[in-house]
C-alpha cells in the first residue's frame, strides 16, 4: 500500500506517529522540490534515512564540523572512485578521522537530516509499503517520539534565532577581536573565523560547507554574547523564484513542455527548476522521469558546447580587485575560490556543496560574466 499527500495538508510529525504507532515498515520519500530525502522505517523505528542534499552527505559533514578539510575530502573521494571503498572507511584508513568519532558523526548527521524535515513548510510525500533499500550504511533504531519532540523543538529554536537573523542574506558584524572560546569545536571556530563584517550567512555557509541552521545557531550563541552583532543584507534581496512544481493547476507534463522552451532559449536555470519541478509532481512516473533526464542531459549537452565540460580548466580573467568590486553570489564566490589554473571543474566540482548540475551552472555563469575562462587540458 502506497500513501501519497502533501505536507500542507498533513503535518510531519502527525505522519511519523500514525506510521510509528502502525509499526510501519518501509521508506517515507518527501521531496520539497529542490531536496528529496528517504526516511526506512522497521516495524516503526527509523533505522536509516538519505538525501539528496550535498551538504548532507558525509563527506561534507564532515567538513562543516571540522573533522577533515576540503584536501583530505578530495583525496578520499579520488580514492573512493579507484576503489569502491566507502568514504568513511577510506578517511578511517587515511588517519584522517578515528572509527569512533565516524559512527558518532553518522548517526548525527542521520538525525541533523531528519530534523530538518521539520522546517519544511510543504512538500510532497509518499510511504512505499515493506520497500527498504538492500543495505544501510548507518546502522541505528530511532524511536519516532523522540524525534518528533526534538524536532519540535528545533522549530522553537529557529523563531528564536530568525527574531535576530532574520535570512541568509545577513551579515554578522564581529564586536571583539577574537572569538577566544575553549569550548568552540573545530568547526564552530571554522564558522567564525569567516566572520569579517562583510559575508553573509550563505556565504559563510557555503564556505563551510554547513547548513543554514548550523551555522545561525553558532553565531546566534555568539550574539545572545554580545561577541557580534547581525546587520541588514548589502543589498535588498530578491523575491524569491516560485517554485512550479507547488503551482496549482500545473502538470508535469506541461513543466517539461515549459523546460524545454527555456532550452530553446538557453534559460538553463529556468529550464533546470522546471525540470525539476516536473520530477517531483509525478516521482512515480517513469515516462515523466525518463523525460525529465532527457532533458537534463540536453542541458549537460548545451553547456558542454560552451565549453563548460568537466575537464575543462578554468581562469581567473580579472583581478581580485576586480572581483570584489563585482555583485558576485555566493555559489560563484565558493568557484571562484577554488580556481587555481590547475584544478579542472571536475575536481572543483567534487569538492562543492552543490548538485553537480548547479554547480556546471555556477562556472557557465562566470564565463558568461567574463570572470573566469576555460581552457581544455
Amino acid at each position: 500500500m502506497s500513501i501519497t499527500g502533501n505536507l500542507k495538508t498533513m503535518e510531519l510529525a502527525e505522519l511519523m506517529q500514525w506510521l510509528s504507532q502502525s509499526k510501519k515498515t518501509g521508506t517515507m520519500i518527501i521531496d520539497n522540490g529542490t531536496v528529496k530525502k528517504q526516511i526506512h522505517f522497521r516495524d516503526g523505528r527509523i533505522i536509516s534515512s538519505a538525501s539528496t542534499d550535498p551538504k548532507e552527505h558525509l563527506g561534507h559533514f564532515l567538513v562543516s564540523h571540522g573533522f577533515i578539510n576540503e584536501m583530505e575530502l578530495s583525496n578520499a573521494i579520488e580514492m573512493q572512485e579507484k576503489t569502491g571503498m566507502l568514504l568513511g572507511k577510506i578517511l578511517v584508513t587515511i588517519g584522517a578521522i578515528s572509527e569512533e568519532d565516524l559512527n558518532r558523526l553518522l548517526r548525527l548527521k542521520a538525525e541533523e537530516s531528519l530534523y530538518d524535515i521539520f522546517s519544511w513548510t510543504e512538500g510532497e510525500f509518499r510511504f512505499l509499503d515493506d520497500e527498504l533499500p538492500e543495505r544501510t550504511f548507518i546502522p541505528m533504531s530511532l524511536e519516532v517520539t523522540g524525534l518528533v519532540m526534538e524536532g519540535a523543538r528545533r522549530i522553537d529554536e529557529w523563531r528564536r534565532i530568525r527574531e535576530v537573523i532574520p535570512s541568509d542574506q545577513a551579515i554578522p558584524v564581529a564586536m571583539v577581536e577574537s572569538f577566544n572560546d575553549s569550548k568552540l569545536t573545530a568547526g564552530q571556530k571554522k564558522i567564525l573565523d569567516l566572520v569579517d563584517d562583510d559575508r553573509t550567512i550563505e556565504e559563510i555557509a557555503l564556505q563551510t560547507h554547513s547548513s543554514e541552521f548550523h551555522v545561525c545557531r553558532v553565531l546566534f550563541e555568539q550574539a545572545l554574547q554580545k561577541k557580534l552583532k547581525i546587520v541588514k543584507p548589502r543589498w535588498k534581496e530578491a523575491a524569491p523564484a516560485a517554485t512550479p512544481a507547488m503551482t496549482d493547476n500545473v502538470d508535469a507534463k506541461s513543466l517539461v513542455e515549459t523546460a524545454e522552451r527555456h532550452l530553446d532559449r538557453d534559460s538553463y536555470e529556468q529550464a533546470l527548476r522546471h525540470l525539476r519541478a516536473a520530477r517531483s509532481l509525478e516521482p512515480d512516473s517513469k515516462e515523466i522521469q525518463k523525460t525529465v533526464e532527457a532533458g537534463e542531459t540536453r542541458l549537460r549537452d548545451a553547456l558542454e558546447k560552451e565549453g563548460v565540460s568537466l575537464k575543462s580548466v578554468p581562469q581567473l580573467s580579472t583581478n581580485l580587485q576586480e572581483l570584489t568590486a563585482s555583485k558576485i553570489s555566493p555559489q560563484e564566490g565558493f568557484m571562484l575560490t577554488r580556481i587555481n589554473g590547475t584544478y579542472d571543474i571536475e575536481a572543483i566540482v567534487k569538492i562543492s556543496p552543490m548538485p553537480q548540475l548547479d554547480a556546471l551552472l555556477v562556472f557557465w555563469r562566470l564565463v558568461k560574466e567574463g570572470h573566469i575562462q576555460l581552457k581544455k587540458k
